[in-house]
């Protein structure tokens, strides 16, 4: 079947004003979702940037290839072409807010260069041919001057966010570095400037390291966790957008140049005749200019009140008092706009026991949940996917579905804020003292059976998430109004307690459940993550959690409530054989243990095990995989990583790798 003659021609007609206007759209997205996914890293708009950022560079060239195409047609002006082709290295050149989607974007700085001579060539190519009677040859040189130093500058920061490129700025922009700096007013850019050597497995100067060391353990908790927030975004920044070359001295005259430019571009275009270039394309032209306009004034507002622009201020030395009043005044419209925005850590939540019973549930409710599955599809719900390791007809493959993201409060910052700090003021603790037996020597607890300590100190570190994980949805459905069938001397806990003494109590809980729930994630989303630590076969997590949907489908009622649930897992006797301990029963036997303990005791052990948990695991983690985390937005991991750096301990007094040259 033929496509029509009347719907070529319009095609014809169209097909570039139509890309144009895409890529225009495309350039919005770009500045505005990339600005937004430091923070608010939602699964649609990753998905809506991923697609924007790969589709951004091709349609500009396309467009960009297609305009040579299209010279002496008698539908465009050459003057108007050749004007429109620096737009689109323009928008090669992409928006602040975002340089690389991922990481490994950074090391593809000498191809974005290659792409930039290529686009060069094709608009001088376009220019020539516009010549010599071009009436619009000013603002295109102005607006092709912009372009090439955006690009430029992006190229730039790919490359100084590069392996190389960030090894190098290290050593260079280290000496700058002095103990003077690091006044309480610009504290978190100096915390970042200490971290970054982190990120390359390199240790900062031991005298500059023991300084910001002590000033963290000296912070309160709330200070600790705007701090090191706002170290993220520093991190963030460097590594996936043009935040490195914008709070230059050069950058800043570039951003006034590029400014003035554009700005002179559109007045001249304004005021040449247009009677010849069609009505609809000086529509598209303005179109263009008056984009350029408030993209370039938007990314100026962002650079001005940006963290980096206060820290820039706070270390101007020349009219000191007149930077420090306004470095004053933008933190107070950063906090007045962003409130706490830029304090959110998310924490993904992965609940074994609710998959079961969902998994458990009978067709009739799954067919009343089918609006909530559809919700997930199209909201890019992640999945976690438990196989048996062969195929059988007995055995069925679990899809485990996510619960709605939580953030980390005040009370989870301060659990493991705390901990980090009584791990550096404990110095002389013996370093091979095992994670429980180390919680164990901190608060004298007499509760645990040695031999069961050991057996969990044994495990993996991801057995031990999936052992705890399961003991804390247990102790957390755990009815404590009702007497504990188990408990030798059937004592009744306290109804009567004061509103504050509760409060506190539930606040923890909810600490330890997101914790829990967010370890849980990470072990069986973000194995990666734990990569350097042994890990337990898939296969082993399978049956673990195969025999916990088994025994809900045995031992309990259609549609029962999780409380009902966890009643009957810890009121049935658990069977133990020398060749079947399985994480479920140890499980069930650590729950008991910790539910014969006193509420108020049981959630502190439940705390300070999920503490040192995280801390074992981020600690354990490579430094390239919380590059990549930062731009998931799941960045708790990284945030205790960070922490636990500048304050750890151990091998820090034995061994210092001072950078080269210092």
């Amino acid at each position: 079947m033929d496509i029509p003659e009347k719907y070529k021609h319009i095609w014809i007609y169209w097909d570039v004003h139509a890309f144009i206007l895409l890529s225009i759209f495309i350039q919005i997205v770009l500045l505005f979702l990339g600005h937004l996914r430091k923070t608010f890293a939602l699964r649609w708009m990753q998905t809506i940037l991923w697609g924007s950022y790969l589709i951004a560079d091709l349609l500009a060239n396309f467009v960009l290839f297609h305009l040579c195409n299209v010279m002496d047609d008698f539908s465009f002006s050459n003057d108007i072409i050749a004007f429109w082709a620096p737009f689109l290295i323009l928008h090669l050149g992409g928006p602040d807010t975002i340089t690389a989607y991922s990481i490994e974007d950074n090391e593809l700085w000498a191809r974005h260069l290659l792409v930039l001579a290529f686009g060069l060539i094709f608009t001088f190519y376009v220019l020539f041919r516009s010549l010599p009677n071009m009436c619009l040859l000013a603002p295109t040189l102005l607006i092709l001057l912009v372009a090439i130093i955006k690009y430029l500058e992006r190229s730039y920061s790919l490359y100084k966010s590069s392996v190389n490129g960030f090894r190098s700025s290290i050593s260079s922009s280290y000496r700058k570095l002095s103990l003077e700096d690091l006044n309480p007013s610009n504290q978190p850019f100096y915390l970042y400037s200490t971290c970054r050597p982190f990120f390359i497995n390199l240790t900062p100067h031991l005298e500059l390291y023991t300084k910001t060391r002590n000033m963290i353990n000296d912070m309160p908790t709330k200070e600790v966790w705007r701090a090191m927030s706002m170290v993220l975004d520093y991190v963030y920044d460097e590594f996936y957008t043009k935040a490195i070359i914008n709070h230059s001295i050069v950058g800043y005259g570039l951003r006034v140049l590029c400014s003035i430019c554009i700005f002179l571009a559109f007045w001249l275009f304004h005021i040449v005749p247009k009677d010849d270039f069609g009505k609809f394309n000086v529509i598209i032209t303005y179109i263009l200019l008056v984009t350029s306009v408030c993209l370039d004034i938007t990314a100026t507002i962002m650079l001005m009140f940006s963290n980096w622009m206060v820290s820039s201020l706070l270390s101007f030395k020349k009219l000191r008092n007149w930077s420090v009043l306004l470095a004053n005044c933008i933190v107070r419209i950063q906090n007045a706009w962003h409130k706490r925005s830029h304090w959110l850590i998310k924490m993904p939540q992965l609940s074994l026991l609710n998959n079961c019973l969902d998994i458990s549930a009978p067709n009739g409710v799954l067919h009343k949940n089918m609006m909530n599955w559809i919700v997930k599809k199209l909201c890019f719900a992640q999945e976690a996917k438990l196989y048996p390791g062969w195929r059988t007809i007995v055995n069925e493959s679990y899809t485990l579905q996510m619960l709605k993201p939580a953030y980390a409060n005040e009370e989870i910052i301060k659990i493991i804020v705390s901990y980090v700090k009584n791990c550096l003021t404990v110095i002389h603790y013996d370093q091979v003292v095992p994670g429980y037996a180390k919680i164990l020597k901190f608060n004298k607890l007499d509760w645990a059976i040695p031999t069961f300590v050991e057996l969990l100190d044994g495990m993996s570190l991801d057995q031990q998430v999936f052992i705890w994980h399961i003991t804390a949805d247990l102790c957390f459905h755990w009815n404590p109004k009702s007497l504990h069938p188990l408990c030798p001397h059937q004592r009744e806990i306290e109804e009567e307690e004061s509103i504050s003494r509760v409060r506190k109590c539930l606040e923890i809980m909810k600490a330890c459940k997101y914790l829990s729930n967010y370890m849980m994630y990470t072990v069986l989303m973000r194995p990666e993550m734990m990569s350097t630590t042994v890990q337990a076969s898939p296969m082993l997590f399978y049956h673990a959690f195969d025999e916990m949907v088994r025994f809900i489908r045995n031992y309990t009622m259609q549609n029962a409530k999780v409380e009902e649930v966890c009643r009957k897992i810890m009121t049935t006797p658990i069977v133990w054989t020398e060749n079947n301990r399985s994480l479920f029963a140890i499980a069930r036997a650590l729950a008991d243990l910790m539910l014969k303990i006193e509420e108020a005791e049981r959630w502190k052990v439940l705390t300070m095990t999920w503490a040192e948990l995280i801390i074992q695991v981020a600690k354990n983690s490579r430094a390239n995989m919380h590059m990549k985390q930062l731009s998931s937005g799941d960045k708790l991991l990284t945030f205790i990583w960070l922490l636990n750096k500048l304050v750890e301990t151990d091998d820090m007094f034995h061994i210092i790798l001072d950078i080269p040259g210092n």
